[in-house]
């Protein structure tokens, strides 16, 4: 594993590979009547540390309240325990796709998340959730935050 860069790296063939979407401390519990967005699984009650969450326990897609949005992310740092020096390049633009809530079924909202790890996220502002795509969350808790993005040679 490449830490500094977040990636596996083949020692033999140097192939790259992205950190798995799934992240081990997440408990998923039992499905729901809600759908993932992405591959219409049902999506299960989850906790992360004792913050509730859905998530799809086929592709890791993750839906998560506004007002524990931050909480959730420190809880994978804490848990990660190490920082990624790198800012990879976006997967997606805003304007790729839309996904519907699978809460209310209206629209979300794509944006840039407004922090770390250069990433796009689906937000429903009537019921307050925000939308991961897979290995997302994992992105925007381990990249650096913009004072080391700043000055990386000062990295706490």
């Amino acid at each position: 594993m490449d830490r500094e860069r977040g990636i596996f790296v083949c020692d033999h063939c140097g192939n790259q590979q992205e950190l798995p979407a799934t992240l081990d401390y997440v408990d998923i519990e039992s499905p729901t009547a809600n759908l993932c967005p992405l591959c219409s699984t049902a999506l299960s009650t989850s906790r992360l540390d004792g913050y509730s969450l859905l998530c799809c326990a086929r592709c890791f897609g993750m839906l998560i309240a506004m007002d524990c949005f931050a909480e959730v992310i420190d809880a994978v740092r804490t848990r990660e325990n190490w920082s990624v020096q790198t800012v990879r390049t976006r997967d997606q633009d805003p304007s790729d796709r839309v996904i519907a809530c699978p809460l209310c079924r209206k629209p979300m909202l794509a944006h840039l998340y407004d922090g770390p790890g250069n990433v796009v996220i689906d937000s429903c502002e009537g019921c307050q959730m925000n939308w991961l795509d897979p290995g997302e969350l994992r992105r925007i808790a381990l990249a650096p935050d913009e004072a080391a993005r700043r000055d990386p040679e000062n990295l706490d």
